[in-house]
C-alpha cells in the first residue's frame, strides 16, 4: 500500500529542497547518512508526496518544470500540491484532509511565521500560524521543524536534554510552545509555558488539540540553514539571496559596505545535513515497528559555532574575495527592535549518534559545498 508523506510548508526555502529529494532520491538512498540498515527493507515501499502551500505564484510551474526534466525516485508514485493552506484560519486540516483523504503516514512540518520582527509586531497571528494544535487531528507523526531560537541565548553549545528553554522573543515563544504540544502526555493539562518562558507577558487561549500526539513524533531545533539555492527556477520568498551566503557573496562582489555582526553565534547547518536528517526521521516515522510513544527533541545545527562575521570571512576567503566591505560590529543590546539571543550555539552529540555520523558539516565544509 501506498504511503503518504504530508510535507507543510513546502513552497519554503527547506520545504523546496526537501521536495526535491525526496522526489528524486526517495525516502532513503546510499549516502543519506540514516545509519541504521533500514534501506533494504523499504526498498519496495512506494510514497506519495503532498506539498502544503499558502500561496507562492511560481510555485506550481516550478515544480511541473522540475518534474518534466528528471523522473522521479522508483519509490515514488506522484507528487500533488495542495495550496492555500493557511494556518493562520480554522480549517487547514479541512484543506488537507480534502486533498489527502482520511489517511496520512507523516507529516514534516515546516510551515512557520519564521521572522523575528514579523512575529514580534503581529503576535496574535505569530501564536495561531506557529502553534497549529489542529494539526494532530490527522493522526500521524509529526517532524516538526522549530528552532534554536528557544533557548536563551546566555551560553555555548546548548543541550536539549538538559538545558532550560527560555526564549527571548515572540517567534521563539510561539514555536517552543508547539513543542509542548507535541511532547504532554494525554491527560496532561496546565499553561504550555511557564512565566519565566513567557518573560513577563502572556500567550493567548489556543484551541486545545483534539487528538493525542502520535507516536514516533520528533522534534528538530534548527540553527540558521546554509546552502545552495532550491531546484526550483524562481526560488522561495527569500529571492535572490536564498539563504545567508548568497547575500554575502553579492555583497563581496560588489563590494559594498556591510556590517556583520561578531556578538551573536549560531551553530550554522547545511541545508543537505538537514535533508538527510528529516530523511532519517521520516524513514524511522514509516518503518518503526515498535513505536516509540514519546516525542524526541534534537538539536540540529552544524559541527562550527560562528557569527555572521565569522561567515562572511569564510566565504570571502574561499571565494577569494577581498573582505575589507565587509564590517565586524556588536549587535546593540537595545534599540535593535527585536530581542535576540546572544549564543545559540548548540550540542549536536545527540543527533550524530543518532544518525550513526561522526560529525555534522562545519562552516569551512557548508561553504565549500555551496561555492563549489
Amino acid at each position: 500500500m501506498t504511503k503518504k508523506v504530508l510535507i507543510t510548508g513546502s513552497s519554503g526555502y527547506v520545504g523546496q529542497h526537501l521536495i526535491a529529494s525526496l522526489g528524486f532520491g526517495g525516502i532513503v538512498s546510499n549516502n543519506d547518512g540514516n545509519g541504521d540498515g533500514a534501506s533494504c527493507k523499504m526498498d519496495s515501499q512506494k510514497y506519495e508526496l503532498f506539498c502544503a502551500y499558502n500561496s507562492l505564484p511560481t510555485f506550481e510551474n516550478d515544480l511541473n518544470e522540475l518534474l518534466e526534466k528528471s523522473p522521479l525516485h522508483p519509490s515514488i508514485t506522484g507528487i500533488r500540491t495542495i495550496s492555500n493552506v493557511d494556518f493562520s484560519k480554522p480549517d487547514y486540516v479541512g484543506v488537507i484532509q480534502r486533498a489527502c483523504g482520511d489517511t496520512i503516514d507523516a507529516i514534516v512540518h515546516l510551515a512557520a511565521l519564521s521572522s523575528p520582527g514579523f512575529c514580534e509586531k503581529n503576535a496574535s497571528v505569530a501564536w495561531e500560524v506557529n502553534c497549529p494544535t489542529a494539526l494532530l487531528a490527522l493522526n500521524a507523526p509529526i517532524l516538526y521543524m522549530s528552532t534554536d531560537q528557544i533557548y536563551e541565548g546566555t551560553k555555548q553549545f546548548y543541550q536539549e536534554d538538559n538545558d532550560e528553554t527560555v526564549p527571548v522573543n515572540v517567534y521563539g515563544r510561539t514555536k517552543l510552545a508547539f513543542e509542548r504540544v507535541l511532547l504532554r502526555a494525554d491527560n496532561e493539562s496546565g499553561p504550555l509555558l511557564t512565566e519565566k518562558e513567557l518573560g513577563g507577558g502572556s500567550m493567548p487561549d489556543l484551541k486545545p488539540a483534539t487528538a493525542a500526539v502520535a507516536p514516533n513524533s520528533v522534534i528538530l531545533r534548527s540553527s540558521l540553514i546554509l546552502g545552495t539555492p532550491t531546484p526550483f527556477k524562481n526560488g522561495c520568498r527569500k529571492g535572490a539571496f536564498p539563504s545567508f551566503l548568497q547575500f554575502i557573496e553579492s555583497r563581496l562582489k560588489s563590494s559594498t559596505s556591510t556590517d556583520y555582526f561578531v556578538n551573536e553565534f549560531r551553530s550554522v547547518v547545511h541545508v543537505d545535513d538537514v535533508m538527510k536528517a528529516i530523511k532519517h526521521f521520516l524513514l524511522k516515522a514509516l518503518s518503526e515497528s515498535v513505536p516509540s510513544s514519546t516525542t524526541r527533541v534534537f538539536n540540529l545545527g552544524g559541527s562550527t559555532r560562528a557569527s555572521r562575521y565569522d561567515i562572511a570571512l569564510e566565504v570571502a576567503n574561499h571565494l577569494k574575495l577581498d573582505s575589507s566591505s565587509a564590517n565586524a560590529v556588536n549587535r546593540p543590546e537595545t534599540g535593535s527592535g527585536v530581542p535576540s539571543p546572544p549564543d545559540i550555539s548548540m550540542n549536536v552529540d545527540k543527533l550524530t549518534n543518532e544518525r550513526g555520523i561522526p560529525k555534522m558539516d562545519g562552516l569551512n565544509d557548508i561553504v565549500a559545498m555551496t561555492f563549489k
